[in-house]
């Protein structure tokens, strides 16, 4: 039998996690003219969490991927922006480490927008690119990038520039940006959990609080099923990666569509349960509408999920 719930270490890394980003990285950081994470990325370097999954001789911390999505988890609670782990994945891919984990170089991610093009994320003075394809991922340095042209996210906290890339190099497994993304994904959705909860118990109508109607209940205690189970099977993912199994595709593919799902509903359930003023852009809910809808697209689209789960094989087969 497989234990999912963290063992003593793990709980106390979750909590230191939980505890920095939550003082460092409030949601409210993200209205008005947001100035992006790369100050964040630098303080978490200086703890050592740059190199969580990386061996003592590559300057990280001899962690594993199962260490690794505790921090992923509550970057996606406070909406931390992808440049985290686009750092955090050059560093994995790098021939010399050292640089991303200190907080001396910053990677973005790139992901494929057709005809040739890629869109990057956040990429303003970066150091290098990971460009994901439906090949792996792949670290490219920062003059391979060319006519970049800015445009427009559907989340206006990051930045999107549209550019061609001379990528063709080493081409890495995308396992643990799948994974990750997974465990972003999961936050999110246990942030919009607690939002709408929260605010059931504080919006009244008719003298009660909206959370004692059954239908805001049932629609609360749907969202905590999905985090439950969208949780679950991305630490199952973790540990089959770190396991080296057999299954380990097929339970990453299955993590990222779970949590993805859980993530999308969440979100837009939070806004219901708000009603009127969730969809505002004074209102916090919007916020993970939108960037829910980023990470559904980095490290691969539902529909690329979807073919992986299907060709990978299945847990127990002989294939």
């Amino acid at each position: 039998m497989i234990d999912l719930l963290p063992d003593e270490t793990q709980q106390s890394l979750a909590e230191s996690f939980a505890e920095v980003l939550a003082a460092e990285a409030p949601l409210s950081r993200l209205h008005g003219d947001p100035q992006g994470d790369r100050a964040l990325i630098r303080q978490l370097a200086t703890l050592g969490w740059l190199g969580l999954g990386l061996s003592e001789a590559r300057g990280g911390l001899g962690c594993g991927a199962t260490e690794e999505i505790l921090l992923m988890h509550e970057a996606g609670r406070q909406l931390v922006g992808p440049g985290l782990a686009a750092t955090m994945l050059a560093a994995h891919i790098a021939d010399d480490a050292g640089p991303f984990v200190r907080g001396e170089r910053f990677a973005a991610i790139a992901i494929p927008a057709g005809n040739g093009s890629h869109l990057l994320l956040d990429d303003a003075h970066t150091d290098a690119i990971v460009a994901v394809s439906a090949g792996g991922v792949e670290l490219v340095e920062r003059h391979c990038v060319t006519n970049r042209t800015e445009t427009r996210a559907i989340d206006d906290s990051i930045a999107l520039a549209r550019a061609a890339l001379q990528a063709g190099g080493d081409v890495r497994s995308a396992g643990r940006l799948t994974l990750w993304s997974a465990a972003v994904l999961t936050g999110m959705a246990e942030a919009a959990r607690d939002m709408a909860t929260g605010y059931a118990k504080l919006r009244e109508q008719f003298g009660q609080p909206i959370g004692a109607f059954q239908a805001i209940k049932h629609r609360c205690a749907d969202m905590a099923l999905r985090c439950e189970a969208a949780w679950s099977q991305t630490v199952f993912a973790a540990l089959a990666l770190d396991a080296g199994s057999d299954d380990a595709a097929f339970q990453l593919a299955a993590a990222r569509l779970v949590a993805g799902e859980a993530a999308l509903a969440n979100a837009r359930g939070n806004v219901q349960v708000h009603g009127g003023i969730g969809f505002t852009e004074e209102c916090d809910a919007q916020l993970l509408v939108r960037r829910t809808q980023i990470w559904l697209n980095i490290g691969g689209s539902t529909r690329m999920h979807q073919r992986a789960l299907l060709a990978a094989p299945a847990p127990g087969s002989d294939a």
